[in-house]
């Protein structure tokens, strides 16, 4: 009887012990369980990071405060507003850092009124095209220049260009270096906005090019008495095969590329593209919904 009730306290304690542990076990399940949760939780919404030169206005700029604004910057956060699956966090940059940073993966979104080429298609993942417009010339009276039909037109002429690599100082480079006995005299500059265009005017340069939207913005703003001439197809062409801008993503960023292509047909539907447009530049600049694909 003895032995007996030491195997009964020896089966009660045996018990207790594989209670205690398996109640350990499902405390231990429990607070995995709510870590993956809060982690599913979490999971749900996505930080990007979107980056921008913070120029040319009115695409983007920095406002009184130090924000970046503009349309570029307004269209992105009304397309973001319909995908609650992302958080959008702004950073700026220099120009010439944009691409670097999404290369590396520090931004997951460029802004900054970018166009399409060759090599960045290569690179880089585009979204549809945001805006549509053309480049303007604005030219110095005393230098001879009536019409710029071809980049031939520009042969000896100072052509006042950014010196962080944009697609027209590209565009001159490529085209100068093909046809060395036509070429401009590229003009770097790091001024921008408004001193471009009185740059030109003093006879820093004989002309500058920009896009037909921020050229009637600064005007505007500057109560300018200046006149801009309009390309030649040809002309254009040289400058920029694409007359639209985009939103970039690094290589491989399909689902959220897709996702802000859906987001932004509902913004182009909604009429809020067209109201953001009309408030920056006067004109609906929206791309006809037919390249929206």
């Amino acid at each position: 009887m003895k032995n007996k009730g030491l195997i009964i306290k020896a089966a009660a304690s045996i018990a207790a012990i594989v209670f205690a542990v398996s109640g350990l076990s499902a405390c231990g399940t429990g607070a995995a369980s709510s870590s993956s949760a809060t982690s599913s939780s979490n999971a749900k919404t996505r930080t990007i990071v979107a980056v921008t030169g913070g120029d040319p206005a009115p695409f983007v700029f920095k406002d009184a405060d130090g924000n970046v604004s503009g349309q570029n910057v307004e269209l992105t956060e009304a397309i973001f507003a319909k995908l609650p699956q992302y958080k959008l966090e702004w950073k700026t940059a220099e120009f010439s850092a944009l691409f670097t940073g999404l290369d590396a993966g520090r931004y997951q979104l460029a802004v900054n009124n970018l166009s399409k080429t060759k090599e960045r298609e290569q690179k880089y993942t585009f979204t549809y095209p945001i805006y549509q417009d053309k480049y303007v010339a604005v030219v110095n009276k005393a230098s001879g220049i009536k019409a710029i039909n071809t980049l031939d037109d520009l042969t000896g002429k100072k052509v006042l260009v950014c010196a962080s690599g944009c697609n027209i100082s590209l565009a001159l480079k490529k085209y100068n270096d093909a046809n060395p006995s036509k070429a401009s005299k590229l003009v770097y500059t790091q001024n921008e906005g408004l001193d471009t265009i009185r740059q030109t005017e003093n006879g820093t340069a004989d002309v500058y090019f920009l896009d037909r939207a921020t050229f009637g913005y600064l005007k505007k703003k500057g109560g300018l008495d200046t006149k801009a001439l309009n390309l030649g197809k040809k002309a254009q062409s040289s400058l920029s095969s694409d007359s639209y801008s985009y939103l970039v993503l690094p290589k491989g960023e399909t689902q959220l590329r897709d996702d802000i292509n859906k987001a932004f047909k509902e913004v182009v539907k909604d009429g809020t593209s067209k109201k953001i447009d009309v408030k920056w530049f006067g004109a609906d600049q929206t791309p006809d919904a037919s390249v929206l694909k």
